[in-house]
């Protein structure tokens, strides 16, 4: 090839408005990336600028670092350098290195910048293999888009996903660019590894269009997550209530299983949850929304909590629903601030005089008076007359 950029251009030629930002690992894929940006005038001039994640995770790692610090001189890119930490929560160490990184790059990135990556079409292929055995439905399928929004609102730009690897790499040496290579790349230990080195090269020999069939795949399948998601859309406008942390059940128990399960992955997506797959989605089927109206179940989803309350679902952040035990003296002439954030307590007007109050949670038993009324009544069941859920 006389022009190492001629079969990238078509890729570069519309990117994102704003600023880009090269995730810049220093390997063949973003230093091709990064080189392919920086020859091009437009972009150098809204503001290219690259960015190191440094995960910690090899004892050389702060050399590469300094290696990309040294290429992005040469070509006049600024870099910055971003050490993370890499903290399993049991999803294990690639995607704990993943996560690490993503929150590098939204710490990183202005409101106005793009954060640009070197995924290839080998690494569609890879994940879409690999989505796949993990049973991943329309939206896992899908894949990765050439422009997509993060649920925080990053941008990302893959301006090589129709680009094969080996393109990248002849022009690479085309240019006599250097790269650093990963170790890590090639330890058969990793799921992705294992993909690259063994499955794809045999799929490839025998069905020599695999990556071309895996992109019509993807492409297929993002069709198909837009049609589940406006689906989806419609029934939770069915079930919205004023509280968007709560779903009414009767419409999603009406509603055939495939249009349910859609509204409720993007509800609790919304809401934090990760990994709502088809397990958990058929538990909360069974267990919260089958369940008897006097029910009180509850679903542990990591980050999240599904309750149910009469014909409410709700999703709870993780320790709402905890139990607080405490007792507070109070005169009452001050605002009381509770524990756990659970609110605030003030009588209005503010008596003039101290009184002599204590405050804590139900232990069962209480018996109150409300105004206008003639008998005590259990609070419990005043409670149940207001519509309180348990937790609460």
């Amino acid at each position: 090839m006389s022009d190492p950029l001629t079969a990238l251009q078509a890729a570069l030629a519309r990117p994102p408005a704003g600023a880009i930002v090269v995730g810049y690992s220093g390997g063949l894929d973003s230093t091709m990336l990064l080189h392919a940006l920086a020859r091009t005038p437009s972009i150098r001039e809204s503001g290219l600028r690259a960015i190191h994640v440094d995960h910690g995770l090899h004892p050389h790692s702060k050399d590469w670092a300094r290696r990309c610090d040294e290429v992005c001189r040469a070509i006049d890119v600024p870099l910055q350098i971003v050490d993370v930490a890499v903290e399993s929560t049991g999803d294990g160490p690639e995607a704990a290195a993943r996560r690490a990184r993503w929150g590098a790059f939204s710490d990183a990135l202005a409101a106005n910048e793009v954060i640009a990556l070197a995924h290839h079409r080998d690494d569609q292929a890879e994940t879409v293999l690999l989505r796949l055995l993990r049973g991943a439905g329309p939206a896992g399928l899908a894949a990765m888009k050439s422009l997509s929004v993060r649920d925080n609102g990053l941008r990302v730009w893959r301006p090589f996903l129709e680009i094969a690897r080996a393109q990248l790499e002849a022009g690479a040496r085309s240019l006599g660019l250097d790269w650093l290579d990963d170790p890590g790349n090639d330890n058969p230990a990793f799921d992705r590894n294992h993909l690259r080195h063994v499955v794809l090269p045999a799929l490839r020999a025998r069905w020599p269009h695999t990556d071309a069939v895996l992109a019509q795949v993807a492409d297929r399948q993002s069709d198909a997550h837009a049609l589940e998601r406006d689906q989806a859309h419609g029934l939770l406008a069915q079930a919205a209530t004023a509280d968007p942390s709560v779903l009414r059940i009767e419409p999603l128990r009406l509603s055939p299983r495939h249009a349910r399960w859609a509204a409720l992955r993007v509800w609790l997506a919304g809401h934090g949850a990760r990994d709502v797959g088809a397990a958990r989605l058929q538990r909360i089927d069974a267990e919260v929304i089958g369940a008897d109206d006097d029910a009180d179940p509850r679903i542990n989803l990591g980050d999240c909590i599904v309750r149910r309350y009469r014909d409410g679902l709700h999703v709870l952040r993780r320790g709402d629903d905890d139990s607080v035990d405490y007792r507070l003296d109070w005169d009452g002439r001050a605002p009381l601030a509770l524990p756990n954030g659970i609110g605030t307590l003030r009588i209005e007007p503010a008596p003039v005089a101290a009184l002599s109050l204590v405050v804590g949670n139900r232990r069962g038993g209480e018996r109150l008076r409300t105004r206008n009324a003639a008998q005590r009544r259990a609070l419990k069941h005043l409670l149940q007359d207001a519509a309180v859920p348990t937790w609460q």
